[in-house]
């Protein structure tokens, strides 16, 4: 399968897809695995100084992006990482297009609440779900749990929901293990879909400040990671901007 129409940009290689096309390449995957990751703003100031976390990253087979701000430095940088693909976004259009109620997905994270009242509002009849405890990703006993589940409920669709970089580790182990399917990283997707978690109104979207609109409603617990963290990538897109002319 070729994805070969990418971007570099501040070190992560975009794949240019639409929402549409990565959705119907998914659905319709006939290959053994491949990891689909979503960066954001703090996945690109963790990977710019963290090598490990970087070199997971390039393992994944798509990358495409997750967040407006990087979208709006591509801009001014007149670079084209492709369109705009919010996880959660992506899960939502996966759900949603699946051909089938039947048609086999699975779940790393989230509670059982958040699954059983996302499965009864699509009529999902094929979900298979299992939650690790915290820290699991340090725990060799619990990795080897999940990637147990995963290959002994087979599905063509893999929703690894554990938070970054543990699902982007786990979802490298599985590859390594031999699972199959497509193994999407994808967060927080599934507090979305159940609506403990609210996206901002589309203009608030477009003007690119929902981190704001998600900082009003968590501050306590997204402080550093928009405040402390994410003002980081300001000299990471300098040094690329100096770099580059």
């Amino acid at each position: 399968m070729d994805f070969s129409n990418k971007a570099v940009f501040l070190g992560v290689y975009f794949n240019k897809f639409t929402i549409e096309s990565l959705v119907s390449l998914i659905i319709d995957f006939r290959g053994q695995y491949i990891t689909v990751v979503t960066p954001n703003v703090d996945h690109v100031v963790r990977l710019n100084s963290n090598t490990d976390f970087k070199k997971i990253y390039q393992q994944a087979n798509i990358t495409v992006n997750d967040s407006r701000i990087l979208n709006l430095l591509s801009k001014i940088a007149n670079v084209d990482i492709g369109g705009v693909i919010p996880g959660s976004d992506l899960t939502r259009e996966l759900i949603e297009s699946l051909p089938c109620n039947d048609y086999p997905i699975s779940v790393i994270g989230a509670s059982d609440e958040t699954i059983k009242f996302v499965s009864d509002k699509y009529n999902l009849m094929s979900l298979h779900h299992y939650n690790p405890p915290m820290g699991f990703i340090d725990d060799t006993v619990e990795v080897k749990k999940c990637i147990d589940f995963i290959l002994n409920n087979p599905s063509k669709i893999i929703f690894i929901c554990v938070g970054s970089p543990r699902q982007e580790v786990l979802s490298i182990k599985l590859k390594a293990a031999g699972a199959t399917g497509v193994a999407l990283c994808v967060g927080a997707s599934f507090l979305f879909l159940s609506g403990e978690e609210k996206r901002a109104p589309k203009i608030i979207q477009k003007l690119s400040l929902e981190w704001l609109f998600r900082l009003l409603q968590s501050p306590r617990r997204l402080f550093k990671r928009y405040i402390v963290d994410g003002v980081k990538i300001v000299p990471i897109f300098l040094k690329y901007i100096i770099n580059r002319d």
